[in-house]
């Protein structure tokens, strides 16, 4: 497939002269580049003062909508089957600017056009374009550049975006209906303890003594609900606040991840998931022929456990001192037998790559697997801790009332 040189090629320019006459001549017109532009005037016997390109977009409002992941691969996606289709590199990057996938990916695009028409490098245009591109993508197009496969470099990125985007969404359908349960529980206790209970608290100003110790921790609670609830609201937002802003501290956020790791069922799924994601970005790498360090360090960079992170760095070091990437994991104890021994074989057989691919395919069904299981251990257990709570508030009024009904007969 080709695209019509001249739709894509052909630039507006502005221009601010004077005629043979002298007198002021501004206006617009399309040429291929500045100097044929400057040759149009010359045909035109205008004499330029000034002579600029027109911005074929104007810059992103500030109300414009909120540019997503989704936004940045879909457009990958695009300049990808341009490319494949054998489109030049500017033609596609052209097309691009008015491709209409958000106002910043298109403002983007309109200044990557124009660098590429300075001499500059596709890959050191994307980098200064202002987009909030991950790290390994800017490295997986350098090496397409250098190795002639900039489509295949496009490729893998936009795949692995894509992969990082279904792990997220997967994660997020999973935890909805937790959470929601999770909510609407606290509300049901909430509603309870300010609604339900006030109304029996004048048996605690005429019973007290008399009341079963749980009926009088039940009412007691209910009042001080109902005389207090400005303070408790105040309370939750403080806490709320305080570890919001606790978790944007990297020390305190690495800390609680490292110690999430370490917890039954949810500490295998963290572990599978950010194997899955390294092994991912490491063959997407490797088969851009990036180099193995820099390859090693970049899938690093993709872990969010900081103490595996931590090993990942001994790997590398272990490597750059001259062992193979097989027995580093192995003496570092970073993955399983499974995952060194598919990565050996990858190393005798020239395939490192490939095996990679399987392996984070492994991780990554054996990672559903484990979230499976921890979503069916959190809605019994949520459901259990809210109807027990619900269940004791309830006792506690039924016993509240028999007992004022034994001491009225």
């Amino acid at each position: 497939a080709s695209l019509p040189r001249n739709r894509f090629r052909n630039m507006k320019f502005v221009y601010d002269g004077f005629d043979a006459q002298g007198e002021r001549q501004t206006g617009l017109l399309e040429a291929a580049s500045k100097i044929d532009a400057l040759r149009e005037l010359q045909r035109k016997a205008i004499t330029p003062v000034e002579l600029k390109p027109q911005e074929s977009r104007k810059a992103p409002s500030l109300f414009s909508p909120r540019l997503t992941r989704q936004h940045i691969t879909q457009a990958l996606h695009e300049l990808t089957r341009l490319i494949e289709s054998e489109v030049s590199l500017a033609e596609s990057i052209e097309a691009m600017t008015d491709a209409g996938h958000h106002e910043r990916i298109d403002h983007a695009f309109v200044g990557i056009a124009r660098a590429l028409q300075h001499g500059e490098s596709f890959s050191a245009a994307l980098s200064a374009s202002g987009l909030p591109l991950p790290d390994y993508l800017l490295h997986l197009v350098r090496a397409g550049e250098l190795t002639g496969d900039l489509a295949g470099a496009l490729k893998r990125a936009q795949e692995k975006m894509e992969y990082d985007e279904r792990t997220a969404n997967e994660l997020r359908n999973a935890l909805t209906y937790p959470i929601i349960l999770v909510i609407a529980g606290i509300a049901a206790v909430l509603l309870m303890f300010m609604v339900v209970v006030p109304k029996f608290s004048g048996m605690l100003d005429k019973n007290a003594s008399d009341l079963p110790w749980l009926a009088t921790a039940v009412l007691s609670t209910g009042t001080w609900f109902n005389a207090n609830w400005q303070l408790l609201l105040g309370g939750i937002v403080l806490v709320t606040f305080a570890c919001l802003t606790a978790l944007r501290q990297p020390a305190i956020r690495a800390g609680l991840v490292n110690w999430l790791t370490r917890l039954p069922v949810i500490g295998g799924w963290l572990t599978e998931t950010d194997m899955a994601s390294w092994s991912y970005t490491l063959s997407a790498m490797l088969a851009c022929k990036v180099e193995l360090l820099a390859a090693l360090q970049l899938s690093t960079g993709s872990m969010r456990i900081p103490r595996r992170r931590a090993a990942m760095q001994e790997v590398i070091r272990q490597v750059r001192a001259g062992k193979s990437v097989s027995i580093a994991l192995d003496e570092t104890q970073t993955l399983n037998r499974t995952g060194i021994n598919l990565i050996k074989v990858g190393e005798r057989t020239g395939r490192t790559a490939e095996m990679l691919a399987s392996l984070a395919s492994l991780y990554e069904e054996n990672s559903k697997n484990r979230m499976k299981k921890l979503l069916a251990l959190i809605e019994p257990v949520a459901i259990l801790l809210i109807g027990s709570v619900i269940g004791v508030i309830i006792l506690g009024i039924i016993l509240a009332i028999t007992s004022v009904n034994d001491m009225a007969i």
